[in-house]
């Protein structure tokens, strides 16, 4: 095979093809006409490596070919409509699937906290064991409230930010094992209600709620939600329902991944209220309202947003081409 009388006789479709894949939107006929470019491009590039493996040729047609290939394969351009669908579609949807996990694991996780919190108060020798009355005193006196104005706040924000969306992602990732998201959930419970105690045995209350509520309601809220999320995955492989195993963890690990990314967002408002707002000169009240509202919106995203969301038929649990082609079966 003459390598120049072939690259001559091909060159122009190999051009067409470049300028194809590079084009931003297609027509019905140029994207047929893109599809057939690349099969016959394939076929050269066959012919090339097995008769006249010319290296530089060879790499060229290669590039041209992985980029039709991704234009050809890539499912859609990412739009603004889409981005905003994700936001107000795909996550309310997503945090709407897993309310009642939500809801339960915050009970019990509120339960776990309030009886650690009293029976510590009940039982001052055991919390003088846990913490010892000099640490008590610390705490309540300096330690508690300087550790929201320590640092500068924009580095604050951030550092907290990191430190819980990786906590929330780590609990969804390792919500398959059941067990990994059940004893961070008890872990972070256990230790606010021994807090609570010291704070409450040293006198201290006004000082924990008034710095704990402006950001410890999303932030606990977040944290919840991760759990939730996480334990449901478990149960969702350990019982399936009229599901195979694969296809429910399919499902809900397309959903949960969605949950991260809100509880990432969210997470991200709750530090910079921790960051800004906690350690601020703000009236306690002021700041209090802040996180308030910050919790209320959003677990009106996840019943109100959700359910609208869900009405509308919007699926996170299945991708677009499974969504597409779902088909109703008699129960």
């Amino acid at each position: 095979m003459d390598v120049d009388v072939f690259a001559n006789a091909h060159s122009a479709q190999w051009q067409r093809l470049r300028e194809l894949s590079a084009q931003r939107r297609l027509t019905g006929r140029e994207a047929d006409e893109l599809v057939q470019l690349y099969r016959q491009g394939a076929t050269h590039l066959s012919l090339l490596r097995s008769n006249a493996p010319d290296p530089a040729l060879v790499s060229e047609l290669s590039v041209i070919l992985v980029k039709a290939r991704a234009r050809i394969a890539s499912p859609h351009d990412l739009t603004w409509s889409t981005g905003v669908q994700f936001l107000t579609r795909t996550i309310p949807a997503a945090l709407y699937r897993v309310r009642w996990w939500s809801l339960a694991v915050t009970a019990a996780c509120l339960l776990v906290a309030a009886v650690a919190g009293v029976w510590l108060v009940a039982q001052p020798e055991l919390l003088n064991e846990l913490v010892p009355p000099e640490q008590q005193r610390q705490v309540a006196e300096q330690a508690f409230a300087s550790y929201y104005s320590e640092y500068p706040s924009a580095s604050f924000t951030a550092l907290v930010w990191t430190n819980n969306a990786f906590i929330a992602a780590l609990c969804v990732a390792t919500g398959i094992t059941g067990l990994f998201p059940a004893q961070v959930l008890f872990s972070n419970s256990l230790n606010v209600g021994v807090m609570g105690a010291v704070m409450h045995v040293q006198g201290a209350d006004w000082v924990f709620w008034s710095l704990i509520l402006p950001h410890g309601l999303l932030e606990l809220s977040c944290v919840f939600v991760a759990g939730a999320a996480g334990i449901r995955l478990f149960w969702a492989w350990l019982v399936p329902g009229p599901r195979t195993r694969r296809r429910a963890l399919a499902e809900e690990g397309r959903t949960t991944i969605v949950v991260v990314v809100a509880l990432t967002i969210a997470l991200g408002v709750s530090g910079f209220i921790e960051g800004f707002v906690t350690g601020s000169e703000l009236n306690p009240w002021v700041k209090i309202g802040i996180g308030v509202l910050a919790c209320a919106a959003f677990w009106l995203v996840t019943f109100v947003a959700g359910r609208r969301a869900v009405a509308a038929g919007v699926a996170p649990g299945l991708s677009a081409e499974e969504a597409r082609n779902q088909v109703a079966v008699a129960a």
